[in-house]
This record gives structure tokens, C-alpha cells and sequence, in this order.
């Protein structure tokens, strides 16, 4: 007998067994492909004083079964919180915690990635002398441009004020994106700050909403090492009718400590494809155009 898939979403946040909303295109497709559901509570997960409930409503399992959630971005620690309490239940998401941070943290992904990725720097951000350490390491960058971003996300739409440095050597404007990228992320900073070396991609278009100029990038997706689909990243824009060629990053994918995750990759204007960066796969979002039944089609698949 085939083992029983399981798919952990949240529940709407107005409205108790019920699925978050924006999620209900992916429930329905989990649903299609023979997936049982269960659901938690993220407002409770991510209090600091209701995470203990987040649960409450999930019975437990007669025996260990295997869960993947697909859901909002977590903290390591919220999301140790999260594998603990289902696991008391006898139900085990997919990665460990430490498989969770390998993929979610830039600088955790570094050492798969790091040879097919740009050159970064990292500090972790405290209200001492991070940024100074930070200003220091990213010498290594002479006069070249660079990029911000937290150890998770940026403030791409914020592209000229806390994203973008056209000169890693003007120290006044790096720290002056620095602080903004910080004011910006505030309380969701996570954990520190990443600097990356500018490559020059390959257009699309410019973001009709932010101004922020948007380059051929797809974004593949891993479950136990398979390949489960590459998917064009942004909506805008006209991209080539044929993807690109994955086997290089498949044999990459191979060498990745994590069971589901994530793959951005992006196209130079020189023809030659990097990776951007990783993500764990149960909070790495589902591109707008990827076909939700396909996908959990493919994660089916890659589980039985």
C-alpha cells in the first residue's frame, strides 16, 4: 500500500477550518492529486504568546506519516516551533529544521551554490557594529555594483533607495541603502544583511507598478532530489517559448542538504546561466503562471 500524502496549509486568519485564501488554488489541486489536508494556525505561530495553540486543532496520527507544508515564510525558530508540535502529533515535515534553514538563509545555501552564484558577503545585523563590519567585508567589490537584501529577501521595489549600489565603493550611499534596506524590512529583518555583486541580466521589461527592472529569471523546483518543474518568475514580460536547459542545476540539486526546495536561476545578457538563490520548497512561492495541478501532480510523483 502507497504511503498517505499529507499537504500542511494555514487557515484563513477570518475564519477557523478553513484554508487561507490565497492559498485555496493550491488547496483544491493538493485535494485533485489525493492529498489529505490538514491545517494550522499562522497568526498563533507567529505570536509570541499563542504559538503553543497553532496546532490545537490538528488530532494526532495513529502512526509517523510525512507532511509538506506549503505555506508563509517562517523564522527557523517559528518553524522549529511548527516541526516539533506536528511532530508530537506523528506528523513529519519534510525537512528538519536544519534542512529548513539550509535553503531559507542565504548564507546557509552558499556553500552548494557558491561556484554558480554571484560573489556575496554577509553580517548579521545587531545594533553594534554590524553595518561597519559589513561596509569592510564589501571591499572585496572595489567600484563594482551591488545588491542588498536581508538573509531572506530584499526591497527589490525600493530598487534605487534600499536595493540597489552603483558603486560598492561610495561607502556615504552603501550605508545610506544599508539603513533604508533595514528601516524598510524593520521587524522582519531576518537575521542579517547579504551584499551581492551586480551581474547584468538579461531583460524582460520594467515593473509597471514599482519602476524596478525585471530580467529573465525561472524559478525550479526540487522534491527528493527530482526536478518538479521550472516555471517562468515574473508575470511581466515576454520570455522565450523553450526553457532552458536544467541539467547542470539538477546535478547541483543532488549535492543540496534538503528533501523540497527551491532553485531561482537567471539568464545574463552574455547567454550563461547563474543561480540567483535557493529556497526552502514549502515557502518558496508558486509562480502565477505554473499550473497548480501539474505541480502537485509532480510532487506526487517525486513522494510515492
Amino acid at each position: 500500500m502507497k504511503e498517505q500524502l499529507y499537504i500542511l496549509f494555514c487557515e484563513s486568519p477570518f475564519q477557523a477550518n478553513k484554508v487561507d485564501e490565497d492559498y485555496e488554488d493550491q488547496f483544491i489541486s493538493a485535494k485533485e492529486n489525493g492529498f489529505e489536508i490538514i491545517l494550522f494556525n499562522f497568526e498563533d505561530l507567529t505570536s509570541t504568546d499563542r504559538f503553543s495553540f497553532a496546532t490545537k486543532r490538528i488530532k494526532p496520527n495513529e502512526k509517523l506519516v510525512n507532511v509538506i507544508y506549503r505555506g508563509w515564510m517562517l523564522t527557523p525558530k517559528q518553524y522549529s516551533i511548527l516541526y516539533n508540535d506536528l511532530l508530537s502529533k506523528n506528523f513529519k515535515l519534510i525537512n528538519t529544521v536544519e534542512e529548513y534553514q539550509n535553503c531559507h538563509y542565504l548564507p546557509d545555501s552558499l556553500k552548494f551554490i557558491e561556484s554558480r552564484t554571484p560573489k556575496t558577503v554577509f553580517e548579521k545585523f545587531d545594533s553594534g557594529n554590524g553595518i561597519q563590519k559589513l561596509i569592510e567585508k564589501s571591499k572585496v567589490f572595489g567600484q563594482k555594483p551591488v545588491i542588498l537584501k536581508d538573509y531572506v529577501k530584499s526591497e527589490k521595489h525600493d530598487w534605487e533607495t534600499a536595493c540597489f549600489v552603483a558603486d560598492a565603493s561610495n561607502i556615504d550611499n552603501l550605508k545610506q541603502t544599508i539603513n533604508k534596506l533595514v528601516e524598510l524590512r524593520d521587524k522582519y529583518l531576518n537575521e542579517g544583511i547579504v551584499v551581492r555583486e551586480f551581474v547584468e541580466l538579461n531583460d524582460l521589461t520594467i515593473h509597471s507598478k514599482s519602476g524596478m527592472p525585471l530580467t529573465e529569471e525561472y524559478r525550479l523546483f526540487f522534491c527528493n532530489k527530482k526536478l518538479v518543474g521550472i516555471y517562468d518568475y515574473w508575470e511581466e514580460g515576454e520570455y522565450k517559448l523553450s526553457k532552458p536547459d536544467t541539467t547542470e542545476f539538477e546535478e547541483i540539486a543532488k549535492m543540496v542538504e534538503s528533501n523540497f526546495f527551491s532553485m531561482d536561476i537567471a539568464r545574463q545578457k552574455n547567454g550563461e546561466l547563474i543561480i540567483i538563490e535557493l529556497g526552502d520548497g514549502q515557502v518558496a512561492g508558486l509562480p502565477d503562471k505554473a499550473d497548480r495541478n501539474k505541480f502537485y501532480k509532480q510532487i506526487k510523483n517525486c513522494r510515492c
